[in-house]
This record gives structure tokens, sequence and C-alpha cells, in this order.
């Protein structure tokens, strides 16, 4: 066991008694025993009182050895994704959903990881383990029997409570949709303000990209510049694209579209530059599979040859289906796809389609491309409103639907919907449902691409 780890995680969650002391007592540090050092000798408490560590993890009387040893957390994590959020002068069902959000990261848990040591791992009986359930586990077990990896589960959980390694992201597109030509309008400064109070609601750490309509705001700026350097100086970002290291092995990676008004063609084209795109493959080539990479990526529209619902009469023939759709760039994301089977995830949103249609996941090779839909009543195509929650670790990540629009009878909470599976030792995808394209009235008929769409 890591000494450090254990007089840190002690120091965190004001652990400094007998426990830990017998826990250490045959730890050492250039030949010193642990228990002689300062921090662990008894003496009268100058300070704050600490929290006993058998209050925490037990002392020991009645308990026996945990049912699930051998799990970390290292590269487990949960992962919001709002898709076009579009506020409203009524805030109610925006402020509804973030709570719907919030209630299914607890119900969820974390999904924990094999520690490195495969011969510790004991089979716990149960199918669908949580890091809930281990946490609950270690409550009675004696400090001197955890392990390093037990360690840190108690520490982030002390750091960071229910919501341990949890993350969202946004994919733009925040304001009003409907233009006033007033603040608050999508594109405008409020509009940005607003969405960063959203956010910062959650509790969570987020990282956000810009969609087209973010660049609306041409009553209050002259350029694209001026308007994304505006959402960047409210989002406190140095550069529109981002990458988040959320485990060991799990990369968040987000491209955002750069212009509007300088667009050649459709104004609403969902364009990441060619700075962008030279980071993107750099960071891609810089995360290989061969070192067991997992990287899930994040852009405002979909990618050409992914195989998603897109809209024929709005988005097809105006030239904005499809990220750099008027662009000879078009096809490198696809290619980027084919050729790094690290990418495991591909979320978009733009079009306001709910989760329900056959084509909101398709896959190409190793890689699930994942439509989002939207929470606002007044932002839906065909009145569902939804946000993804995806849990993972590094055997399986799981796609969830967060039903806005439905609740549970006896709870009053969102419904919340396994949607597909993917096991990323064998690369397969297992579906949970079935699609209902055709069984409710707001059904909305979308376009399949084509070869000659270009």
């Amino acid at each position: 066991m890591n000494p450090s780890l254990v007089f840190f995680t002690a120091l965190v969650l004001g652990l400094a008694d007998r426990s830990l002391a017998l826990a250490t007592q045959k730890i050492s540090i250039n030949g010193h025993h642990l228990s002689n050092w300062g921090p662990f000798r008894q003496k009268k408490s100058c300070g704050p009182t600490f929290v006993s560590l058998s209050a925490v993890v037990g002392n020991g009387e009645g308990s026996s050895e945990p049912t699930c040893k051998g799990y970390s957390i290292r590269d487990s994590f949960n992962l919001v994704v709002l898709g076009d959020l579009h506020l409203e002068d009524d805030m109610t069902s925006h402020e509804q959903g973030r709570e719907d959000c919030i209630a299914a990261l607890k119900d969820l848990s974390l999904l924990p990881c094999s520690s490195k040591e495969p011969s510790e791992v004991t089979d716990s009986g149960e199918a669908d383990l949580t890091v809930d359930k281990i946490l609950d586990d270690l409550k009675n077990i004696p400090a001197s029997h955890l392990t390093e990896y037990q360690l840190e589960m108690l520490l982030v959980q002390k750091q960071q409570g229910r919501l341990m390694k949890s993350n969202l992201v946004s994919l733009g597109d925040i304001g009003r949709k409907d233009i006033r030509h007033e603040p608050g309008d999508a594109g405008t400064t409020k509009s940005f303000i607003d969405g960063k109070d959203f956010f910062d609601g959650f509790g969570l750490t987020y990282d956000l990209i810009t969609g087209n309509h973010d660049f609306e705001g041409l009553d209050e700026f002259d350029s694209d510049e001026e308007n994304l350097r505006a959402w960047m100086d409210c989002f406190r970002r140095d550069a529109p694209y981002f990458s988040r290291k959320i485990g060991e092995k799990t990369l968040l990676v987000g491209l955002s579209t750069v212009r509007f008004r300088d667009s050649p063609h459709s104004s609403h084209e969902c364009h990441a530059d060619d700075a962008q795109l030279e980071w993107f493959q750099n960071v891609i080539q810089s995360h290989p599979d061969e070192e067991g990479w997992r990287i899930i990526v994040f852009t405002h529209a979909p990618i050409m040859g992914s195989g998603l619902r897109v809209l024929q009469n709005v988005h097809v023939i105006n030239g904005c289906a499809w990220m750099n759709h008027c662009s000879p760039s078009r096809s490198l994301f696809i290619e980027t796809v084919k050729e790094n089977p690290q990418i495991k995830l591909w979320f978009s949103g733009h079009f306001h389609l709910s989760h329900d249609y056959e084509d909101s996941i398709s896959r190409v090779n190793q890689c699930t491309f994942v439509q989002v839909g939207v929470m606002g009543p007044k932002s839906s195509r065909d009145g569902r409103r939804q946000t993804r929650i995806i849990q993972g670790n590094s055997d399986v990540l799981k796609i969830y639907t967060v039903n806005h629009h439905e609740r549970v009878a006896v709870t009053g909470n969102a419904e919340l919907r396994l949607d597909a599976t993917i096991d990323l030792k064998s690369g397969s995808m297992e579906s949970a449902r079935r699609s209902t394209d055709y069984d409710h009235k707001n059904w909305f008929s979308a376009y399949v691409p084509e070869e000659e769409d270009g």
C-alpha cells in the first residue's frame, strides 16, 4: 500500500486515530516506521477535532473481509451530455431537467473497474455491482484491511459526495431560440451569462462547445471573432475546443463551430477551422489505441458518414447538416474515426430530435455515434424532451436516456432508460430497446443520407 496515499487520505478525511496507526505501523519510509512519525503519535489535540477512521470504515468488530475486493474507480465515470439548450423565459422545464439529471446520477452510482491485481478480484455474486454497493460494504471493514484502491474510493467520496467522478458536456446553442433582437437571444452576452448560471447549478465539472446559434449575436457583435471572444470570456476558456482526461485512459474531446457571418455558403454550417482540425488529429494520435486509450468526441452537428438521422428539408438542402458540410475537410472526420479505433463514442445534437428513432444511435467500425435531444419544450421537434447520460469504466459503456417528459409514478423522478451497452473488450454493442419511430403522432419524418449528397 502506498504510505503517502494512506497519510493523505487520513488528512483529507480528518482521520488520525489508532486504527490508521495500526494499518500503517509496518510501513516504513527511509527505514523509519510511520507509527513513530509525528502525525501518528498519540498526543493532545491542539487543532480541530478529527472524526475517527473507524467511524467511516468500521472498527472491525463483527466485520469480515470485503466481498468486492480488487476494484477501483480510476477509470470509472458518469457523464451528462446536454443537447441544444436554448434557454427559455420560463425556465421551469430546464430547472426540472437539471434536477432530473442529478437524481439520475445518484441512482446510477459508478461502475467500478477491475484493479491491476486480477488475483484480488472476487465475484460479489451481483451482476450490476456499483461503487455505492462497494462503499456500503467498506463501512464494516477495519482500516488495517483496506487496499489502496478502497482508500481512493473513500477519499473521492469525501471530496465529491454522491456525484463522485461525474462530468457534464454541453453541445452548444445556449440562448433563446426565437430571435427578438433583445439580450437573451442566442449569441448574446446575456445568453452566455444565463447559460453559465444554469451549468453552474449542476455542481459538476463541465465542458462545452459552440453551436451555430451561439454566433447569432448580430446586434451586439460585428464579427464572428468578437462573438466567439465573448463566449470564451464568459466561460473562462482559452480556446473554443477542449480535451479533458476523466480516467486513467479515458479522454473527452470537443470541437466547436467558429464561423457564422463569414460562412461562404450556409451561415448555419457547423464548421471547425483548420487550426482545430490540426489540434484534433494531434490529440488523437497522441492517445493511441495501442496504449489502451478510449476517446469520446463531441461536436454540435454530426459528421458526414456517421449514419445518424438528418433533416432533408431543413439542414441537408441548406448545407448545414454535418460538420464542415460545405468544406473540403468534411470527410476528414469519418476518415479519422476509421483509422483510430480508440475513438469509441461521438455525440452530436443540432437537429432537436429525440432518442426514440432507430437511427438516433449508429455504428461505424468501433465508434458509436449518438444523437442528443433537447431539454426545453419549445425546442423539441417531436414533443420529446431528453438528455443523455453515459455510465462507463474500462470495460463497458452504457448509454442512458433521461426522459424529462415521462415521470415514474412512485418516485416522481424522470424515467431513466438504458438504450445501449457497448462491450469495450469485444467491441460489440447491444441495444436495450426497440425504436418507436411510428408509435406516436409527433413522429418526425427525416432523411437518410445518400451518396449523391456529396
